[in-house]
């Protein structure tokens, strides 16, 4: 009988036990959720984009696929602040947010708040021709919105600037190469006047890199490394004019929009 009760006594000390370790577990899941998300957007926060990115730069670099990155700011938003109050701020912030979760679909991908009004995508085996799309889409996103701004300086609604870099990492590189190159093109959008797309390609001459592994595996056989050579200059030229034209495209594109938006804006000034 003592035995019985003993055995009873310490199955239920078990599950005791087990219970205490599971609620444990799952405030320490609830606590490391919200130490990587924006308690005001919803969004990851700035430890998680760059944690994420870390780990995308990494996976890049080994399948040697281009990497983009796009940053988001929204023009004139202290004067929106100043002018509507920051309740009205953050109600802005959590609906641009919003517009840009429903714009980047990939699982793959991540929408993070940089800080105050800016956010961040990244877009994880996109070249700048992709990721200048979803800038795009992004920007007419929040214009679809139609927040209302009687103090910015380029419309009566809110509009976004975004500045985008695509690169192809290499080994014993730092993903603060693309948040440069991000944040140079997001400068090059505001000075252009707001409300656009700007963007940056890092992309490395991969076939320039073969060939210097090339010539440490075949070093000996100088005949190969030569054709090698005159094939890889081939191919960079090939790839450079691709590039050109990538390029020529995309800015039309953004001419065209511009134009879009300046015909808009005038009918607006009329209405």
């Amino acid at each position: 009988m003592e035995y019985k009760f003993l055995v009873a006594s310490q199955e239920l000390e078990r599950r005791q036990l087990q219970q205490k370790l599971e609620a444990k577990n799952e405030e320490l899941q609830r606590l490391s959720t919200i130490a990587t998300i924006d308690f005001l957007t919803q969004l990851a926060n700035r430890r998680r984009f760059e944690e994420y990115l870390h780990i995308e730069w990494r996976r890049m670099t080994r399948s040697q696929q281009p990497l983009s990155l796009i940053l988001v700011d929204v023009d004139f938003f202290k004067s929106y602040n100043d002018t509507y109050g920051h309740p009205m701020g953050d109600r802005c912030l959590i609906k641009i947010a919003r517009a840009i979760k429903d714009v980047v679909q990939r699982p793959a991908d991540l929408v993070a708040r940089y800080g105050g009004e800016e956010f961040a995508v990244i877009l994880s085996n996109t070249d700048i021709l992709g990721a200048a799309h979803i800038a795009e889409k992004i920007c007419f996103a929040v214009r679809k919105l139609a927040i209302s701004h009687e103090n910015s300086q380029i419309s009566s609604y809110v509009t976004v600037s975004t500045g985008l870099a695509t690169v192809i990492p290499t080994f014993n590189s730092s993903f603060q190469k693309i948040i440069v190159a991000a944040d140079r093109a997001l400068y090059q959008a505001k000075a252009a006047g707001r409300d656009r797309v700007c963007f940056q390609e890092q992309t490395e001459n991969l076939e320039v890199k073969r060939i210097a592994t090339l010539a440490k595996l075949f070093l000996s056989d100088k005949l190969f490394i030569r054709e090698e050579l005159w094939l890889s200059i081939q191919k960079s030229q090939q790839i450079r004019e691709q590039n050109q034209q990538l390029i020529k495209q995309i800015q039309l594109g953004m001419q065209k929009n511009g134009q879009i938006m300046q015909k808009r804006r005038q009918i607006m000034q009329k209405i």
